[in-house]
C-alpha cells in the first residue's frame, strides 16, 4: 500500500501494488490502446472493488417525464444563462480564463474558485452535447478548451488567480488551485467521452503531470494540499480514462497525506485543521468534521481510490462517516451544511459552512447547494461499491429535493442556501421592485432566487449534476446482472458483463406516480437477471412480470432481482404506492419535537404562503396539522410546472384551542430517544374541529420561492398546547 512516513522531517510517499488493481500494468495498457471507448460518467467498468460498473454515457437515452424535461430545461436555459453570468458580473470569470491566455486587456478579478465553476459549466455543455449532439455545443466547448490551452502555463499548472506568479502557488491552501485543477480533470475526461475529441484531455494530462512532479518531488512541501479536493476525483478518473498509473498514485499520495502533518495558525495558510478535514488521517477519522464541500468531495475520492485499490480501511472509514453524516446530521432533503458552527470539535481553528460538530442539531438553515450535491454524490458512489440500496434511497432524496430546490422552473435563478423555513422577508438581497425583476444578492441566505452571486459555484454544480443523472439511473455487475437504480422515462440499450446485449423503455410518471412499466426491447437467449429498486419509502409494492405477480424476495429498501430468460416484448411492471407520509424526527432533534414533515414517494413538501396571495394573513392566524390530516393529492398541470399538491385543511389559533380541548390526549412531545433519523408517524383517530380551519395546498419543497416572496414551512408544527404556545408568542 501507499505509506507515509517522517523521516528527517520529510515525508516519503512509497507506492507497492499490494492495493493497486490486479494486472494494474495490463489495464493500463488495455486503456491506452483504447483510445475513445465508451465509459460511464464515474467510469467503473474496469474498477475491480465494486459491485456495480458503469455503462457507456451513449446508452442511456430520456425520453420523457420529470428528468428529461429538467434535462432540456438545463440544456435551453441554464447553459447560456451561466455564461451570461459568467462573462458579466458572476464571481466565476470566464474573461479571467481570457485575460491570462493574452485575449483581453484587462484582469476582471473573480472569486479565487472561480476556474473551477466555469469547468464545471463545460461539463455541463458535454454532458448535454453527448444526448443531442447540438453542434453549436460542440464548437462553442472548443471555443473555450482553446483559451483554457493558451492559459495554461507551459509546465502544466493553471489557475488564473495566481495567473503567471509561480512564487504565489500552493501558498494558502484557500486559494483553491487544487479545486479549480480537479474541475478541470473531471471535465476533459467527460468531454473526451462525449466527444471523442482529446484537446481538453491534452490539457488535462499536462495539468495532472505537472501535480504529480510537483508531489513528488516536494512531498514535505506539499503534504498541507490540496483543501477542497475536487482533484481527488479528477486524478482518478483521469486514471481510468488514460491508464496512467501516475494518476491514480497522484491520487494515492494526496489521501494518504490527509492528517499526516497537521499546523497551527488555521486553514487560511497551511491547513491541517478540522475545517479542512485534515487534522486526522482519514483512515483514522470517525466523524465528518468541517467544511461539508470540501468534505464530500474528499469522501467521494476516497471512494473513488477505494475502487481501484480495495483498500478495507478506506471503506472502513467511509462507512463510519456515512453513519455519521446520513445518520445523525442530515436534513430530511438530503442536506447536511451547517453554516458558522462554532460548537466543539474545532481542532486547528473555527469551522465555517461545516457539518455539524455534534448529532441531532436539524434543522439547518444553511443547506449549501453544492455540499447537498456532495452528500448525493458521496451515497451514489458507495451504492456502486456495496450495492445498497439504502444508499440508492439518499441519492434519490437528494435528486428530487435539494438538487431541484438549487434553480428555479425557468433555470436562470438559482439558490446557495436551501432553508426548510423561511419568514417572509428578503433575506440577504435587496429588490429594485417587489417583482424581483433586479433582484440583487447582497449574501447566501436568501429568501429569492439570485441570477448572480458573489460565490457562484452552485448554478453549475446544480447543471452538471441535472444533465447527467439519466446516467445514474442503470448500471451492470459482474455476474451479468442489469439494475435498475433510479426511475424516469427513458431508454437504455448496453452491454452486459458477460458480452451480452439488452436493451429496454421505461415508461413512467414518477415521482407523480408510482406505476413503472419496463418493457425488453431486445436480449439474448440466456438467463439474466434484472435487479429492481424497491424504495424504502414504499409500503406493499407490486410486481408483475408479464402480468404475473411476484411474491418472493420483494422488500422495500432492498433490490428485487427477476431472473428468467427475457424476450423481446416482456415487460415488467412496479406499482409502488406512494402513501402521504407524515414524518417525524428523532426526539434527540429537540428543535424537531412535536412537529412533522410530510413526504410522498420521494418528494419531500412545504407549505408555502406567497405574500402576493395573502399568505400574511394566513400566517398571522396560526398553522397546525391535527396528526390524523387527510391529504389528498391532486396534480395540477397549471402550477409551477406541474406539480402534484395535496390538499387538507389545517387548523388556525382557534381550531388548534378546540382541536385541543376535544381531544384530551393530543400528543406530547417524545422522550423516547432511538430509532431511525426520520420516520413516519402514526396517528391516531382524533376529532377535527369544524370551525377554526384553513385550507392548505402543500407543494414540493423544490418549487418553493417560485411565487415571490413568501411564508414556508417544511416542518409544520402539529395540534398541540406546547405548539399552541410558542407559536402564539412567534407571532406577537
Amino acid at each position: 500500500m501507499n505509506t507515509i512516513s517522517q523521516k528527517a522531517g520529510l515525508f516519503v510517499c512509497v507506492l507497492t501494488l499490494s492495493v493497486m488493481p490486479v494486472s494494474a500494468t495490463a489495464y493500463a495498457e488495455e486503456i491506452k490502446t483504447a483510445a475513445g471507448r465508451r465509459c460511464g460518467v464515474i467510469d467503473t467498468s474496469k474498477s475491480p472493488h465494486v459491485r456495480l460498473r458503469g455503462i457507456p454515457m451513449q446508452d442511456t437515452e430520456l425520453t420523457e417525464g420529470f428528468w428529461a424535461d429538467r434535462f432540456e430545461l438545463c440544456a435551453a436555459k441554464m447553459i447560456p444563462t451561466m455564461k451570461k453570468a459568467m462573462l458579466g458580473k458572476g464571481s466565476a470569470k470566464l474573461n479571467r480564463i481570457k485575460f491570462m491566455a493574452g485575449l483581453a486587456d484587462e484582469n476582471p478579478g473573480g472569486t479565487p474558485w472561480g476556474d473551477g465553476d466555469c469547468y464545471k459549466w463545460i461539463e455541463t455543455m458535454a454532458h448535454v452535447y453527448n444526448v443531442n449532439k447540438d453542434p453549436a455545443i460542440d464548437k462553442q466547448m472548443d471555443e473555450w478548451i482553446a483559451i483554457i490551452a493558451k492559459a495554461q502555463e507551459p509546465d502544466g499548472y493553471i489557475s488564473t488567480n495566481i495567473g503567471h506568479d509561480k512564487a504565489r502557488r500552493f501558498k494558502k491552501v484557500n486559494d483553491h488551485e487544487m479545486y479549480n485543477m480537479g474541475h478541470l480533470l473531471t471535465a476533459a475526461c467527460i468531454h473526451y467521452r462525449a466527444t471523442a475529441k482529446e484537446n481538453f484531455l491534452e490539457v488535462a494530462k499536462k495539468n495532472a503531470d505537472f501535480l504529480y512532479r510537483q508531489w513528488k518531488s516536494y512531498p514535505q512541501k506539499m503534504v498541507n494540499f490540496p483543501w477542497n479536493p475536487s482533484v481527488y476525483m479528477g486524478l482518478v478518473e483521469m486514471y481510468r480514462t488514460t491508464g496512467n498509473l501516475n494518476h491514480l498514485e497522484l491520487a494515492k499520495i494526496m489521501i494518504d497525506n490527509r492528517g499526516a502533518n497537521p499546523k497551527p495558525g488555521g486553514h487560511h495558510s497551511l491547513g491541517g485543521t478540522d475545517q479542512t478535514q485534515d487534522f486526522v488521517p482519514i483512515r483514522e477519522e470517525t466523524l465528518a468534521v468541517g467544511h461539508s464541500v470540501t468534505g464530500n468531495y474528499l469522501y467521494c475520492g476516497v471512494a473513488d481510490l477505494y475502487a481501484e485499490t480495495g483498500e478495507k480501511a478506506l471503506l472502513d472509514a467511509l462507512e463510519r462517516i456515512w453513519s455519521d453524516i446520513c445518520l445523525k446530521k442530515t436534513d430530511i432533503i438530503c442536506a447536511v451544511a451547517m453554516g458558522n458552527d462554532h460548537s466543539p470539535r474545532p481542532k486547528g481553528g473555527s469551522l465555517h459552512e461545516a457539518f455539524a460538530s455534534k448529532p441531532y442539531q436539524q434543522p439547518n438553515e444553511y443547506n449549501e447547494t453544492c455540499a447537498n450535491i456532495g452528500t448525493g454524490m458521496l451515497n451514489y458512489r458507495m451504492l456502486l461499491v456495496t450495492g445498497d440500496a439504502k444508499y440508492a434511497d439518499w441519492t434519490e432524496r437528494m435528486m428530487y429535493n435539494t438538487l431541484n430546490s438549487g434553480v428555479d422552473l425557468k433555470g436562470e435563478k438559482w439558490f446557495y442556501c436551501n432553508p426548510l423555513s423561511w419568514d417572509g422577508t428578503p433575506g440577504d438581497m435587496k429588490l429594485a421592485s417587489d417583482s424581483d425583476k433586479e433582484a440583487v444578492t447582497t449574501g447566501h441566505h436568501t429568501g429569492l432566487r439570485w441570477r448572480t452571486n458573489n460565490c457562484y459555484c452552485c448554478p453549475p454544480s446544480v447543471a452538471r449534476t441535472t444533465a447527467k443523472l439519466h446516467n445514474w439511473f442503470y448500471n451492470v455487475s459482474d455476474d451479468g446482472a442489469l439494475w435498475v437504480n433510479f426511475y424516469g422515462g427513458s431508454k437504455l440499450s448496453t452491454t452486459l458483463a458477460d458480452g451480452s446485449n439488452i436493451a429496454l423503455t421505461q415508461t413512467t410518471d414518477y415521482p407523480w406516480n408510482g406505476k413503472i412499466e419496463i418493457k425488453i426491447d431486445a436480449a439474448e437467449s440466456k438467463t439474466v437477471g434484472i435487479h429492481l429498486r424497491i424504495p424504502g419509502w414504499t409500503e406493499n409494492p407490486v410486481v408483475t412480470v408479464n402480468g404475473k405477480r411476484q411474491t418472493a424476495g420483494i422488500e422495500s429498501g432492498s433490490y428485487l432481482q427477476i431472473q428468467r430468460n427475457w424476450s423481446e416484448g416482456d415487460t415488467v411492471a412496479l406499482d409502488l404506492p406512494m402513501p402521504v407520509r407524515l414524518m417525524q424526527a428523532n426526539p434527540r432533534i429537540e428543535k424537531l419535537r412535536n412537529k412533522v414533515a410530510v413526504m410522498r414517494g420521494p418528494l419531500v413538501y412545504c407549505l408555502e404562503l406567497p405574500k402576493q396571495q395573502d399568505g400574511e394573513e394566513i400566517w398571522s392566524n396560526g398553522l397546525f396539522l391535527p396528526e390524523n390530516i387527510e391529504l389528498k393529492p391532486e396534480h395540477r398541470n397549471d402550477l409551477l410546472g406541474g406539480v402534484t399538491v395535496l390538499k387538507g385543511n389545517a387548523l388556525t389559533f382557534g381550531g388548534c384551542e378546540k382541536f385541543i380541548k376535544d381531544n384530551p390526549g393530543a400528543r406530547k412531545p417524545s422522550s423516547v430517544a432511538d430509532g431511525p433519523l426520520y420516520k413516519p408517524l402514526k396517528p391516531r383517530h382524533l376529532n377535527i374541529p369544524n370551525e377554526g380551519t384553513v385550507e392548505i395546498s402543500l407543494i414540493p419543497y423544490y418549487a418553493w420561492a417560485n411565487r415571490g416572496l413568501a411564508y414556508m414551512d417544511v416542518w409544520m408544527p402539529l395540534a398541540a398546547e406546547e405548539n399552541l404556545a410558542r407559536q402564539r408568542k412567534e407571532r406577537n
